[in-house]
């Protein structure tokens, strides 16, 4: 590790330094930093899915859903978030939050999901007869969706969106935020309907997966 000193690698990463060091680590959309100031956030239009790329790793176990809100969602008959596999067309739900229809206060929301998330291998015996015994885990892409029916939700992001949809730049990339209708409903849907990269200059919202 001498040679990554050297070569002025840090040792921790920033963001984990900021978030206060915590264990299990939590993982994000972005970086705090990058969030924008003032009255500035992501509008979040209404009965419209918003799915946001999040990097997890091997062993990961989370809980809840955080964000900031910087103006409240009026009048909701329906609010939640759910945690997908993916971001694309067809991930599948692996959890979500209880409807809240009071909808999203303003400052900071922590959501509790209904069920844990644990990304890891499931163990078996490797002579499986006709199947594959031993399920693999390794680092991917989760996508943490909000939702809300009514009022327009302002929610902390950056402060302006890429010039390409989704933030795709080269072919193969994650996009960053990808969007769908859903009619009013207190329930996430199994898998994630046709979804489309996020038009070009949406921003990004701020959210945050953790086990505590």
């Amino acid at each position: 590790m001498s040679d990554l000193g050297a070569g002025r690698y840090p040792f921790a990463e920033e963001e984990w330094l900021f978030d206060g060091q915590p264990y299990p680590p939590y993982r994000r959309s972005l970086n705090r930093r990058d969030l924008a100031t003032g009255s500035t956030g992501v509008t979040l239009s209404t009965a419209t899915l918003y799915c946001i790329a999040v990097p997890v790793q091997a062993g990961d176990i989370f809980n809840y859903v955080s964000f900031g809100v910087v103006t409240a969602t009026a009048s909701a008959a329906h609010s939640w978030v759910a945690v997908y596999n993916g971001v694309k067309t067809g991930a599948a739900l692996l959890a979500q939050s209880t409807d809240v229809t009071t909808g999203f206060a303003a400052g900071a929301n922590k959501i509790t999901l209904n069920s844990e998330i644990a990304n890891s291998p499931t163990v078996g015996t490797p002579q499986g007869p006709s199947t594959a015994a031993i399920v693999a885990s390794g680092p991917t892409i989760y996508g943490v969706v909000l939702y809300a029916t009514a009022g327009s939700t302002v929610v902390d992001g950056t402060y302006s969106g890429g010039g390409v949809a989704g933030n795709v730049i080269i072919t193969g990339q994650v996009p960053l935020l990808t969007t769908a209708s859903l009619s009013a409903t207190a329930t996430a849907p199994a898998v994630l309907p046709t979804m489309s990269n996020a038009t070009k200059a949406t921003s990004i919202p701020y959210v945050v997966l953790s086990m505590q």
